[in-house]
């Protein structure tokens, strides 16, 4: 089974977090078993009401992603909250060129300009200017939702807009021979501070050192390790203040690769957090299990029934290999949700 480690924002949303939101509903990215050899497009709805819409190249990369989400509880809004996704990509399969729309954050345009000698990878950012400015959290660009295409998104005034804008250089990484960032220069604005972050890899090519540095005191601000052994890595997060360690935070992930399964642990305020996820033979996701238990000082523990089960997701997908129902459960309330999608696929012919 092929490692699918979450990234650090994800597994600090999912594992943390010790409430129903644990899942969010319709996560899962639509991917066929057998795909066309063409481009093609799959278009996913829930009670006739589109949900998803990705497009696929030749190559079976996503060049258009779709995607509305229900709204948050807490803002008032009347139209979903949207998001699109794009990318373009060059001759060798690297993204050149990304588009990021949010319907409530502002709609941007992500460049990445590559080097050589050193290799390096620079990203610009570009970003929609509008004549007002829209009230905080008030979805004001939820009419994305006509935008339901990578080449609609391409001629659309929005696009055009966002392209004379002022084009600012964000970030500038050095890459090493597997084209993996050893170091990285940005301005950062919860430093306000131009930082230098290094990271260090084994000789499998896993991350084991990551060092943030303000330049203007060549302060480290954040250090991030990484141990690995054969089927399991832990993570250690060490915050500083004013040159001295303030805090850590602890994640582990573990894989079974002969029962098709991940777990990641998360220790907060002396409660042991688990998310076990488990997977049929051709690797689509089944089942989600959140457990507890008090925190004994390890981070990696069996899986088994002495652990307090919290939550739990169930997936079940169609011939095509494509979610088509899901099944969520609150042990702690009771509560039980269930969601059931369909779906149009387009090939294109040429």
């Amino acid at each position: 089974m092929k490692t699918k480690f979450l990234t650090l924002l994800i597994t600090t949303i999912f594992i943390c977090n010790k409430s129903y939101s644990q899942f969010a509903f319709n996560n899962i990215t639509p991917k066929l078993k057998n795909p066309p050899s063409t481009s093609y497009k799959i278009i996913q709805t829930e009670k006739g009401t589109l949900k998803k819409v990705l497009e696929f190249d030749k190559e079976g990369q996503i060049i258009f992603d779709y995607r509305e989400t229900g709204i948050p509880p807490y803002f008032n809004w009347k139209e979903p909250h949207r998001f699109i996704y794009a990318n373009e990509y060059d001759s060798i399969g690297r993204i050149v060129k990304r588009y990021n729309f949010n319907s409530n954050a502002g709609l941007s345009i992500y460049q990445y300009e590559y080097g050589q000698n050193p290799s390096t990878k620079t990203i610009y950012t570009q970003e929609y200017t509008d004549s007002q400015e829209p009230e905080r959290n008030s979805n004001p660009y939820a009419y994305i939702s006509q935008i339901k295409n990578f080449e609609g998104l391409k001629k659309s005034e929005e696009v055009a807009n966002i392209l004379l804008s002022e084009k600012i250089e964000g970030s500038t990484e050095i890459l090493n021979m597997d084209n993996k960032p050893v170091e990285i220069r940005e301005y950062s604005g919860i430093y306000r501070d131009t930082i230098i972050t290094s990271i260090e890899y084994n000789t499998n090519g896993e991350r084991v050192l990551k060092r943030v540095v303000g330049l203007s005191n060549n302060e480290t601000k954040r250090e991030t390790t990484t141990k690995h052994e054969q089927n399991s890595e832990i993570t250690e997060i060490i915050y500083f203040k004013n040159g001295k360690r303030s805090s850590n935070y602890q994640f582990a992930n573990s894989i079974n690769q002969s029962e098709n399964t991940e777990t990641e642990y998360s220790e907060s305020n002396g409660i042991l957090n688990i998310r076990h996820s488990i997977y049929d033979e051709d690797e689509y996701l089944i089942k989600v299990l959140v457990l507890e238990t008090d925190y004994n000082g390890n981070l990696i523990i069996p899986i088994d029934s002495n652990l307090r089960k919290t939550a739990q997701m169930l997936y079940q997908y169609n011939q095509e290999g494509l979610l088509v129902k899901e099944i969520m459960t609150n042990y702690k309330t009771g509560k039980k949700d269930t969601r059931k999608y369909k779906y149009q696929i387009e090939v294109n012919k040429i």
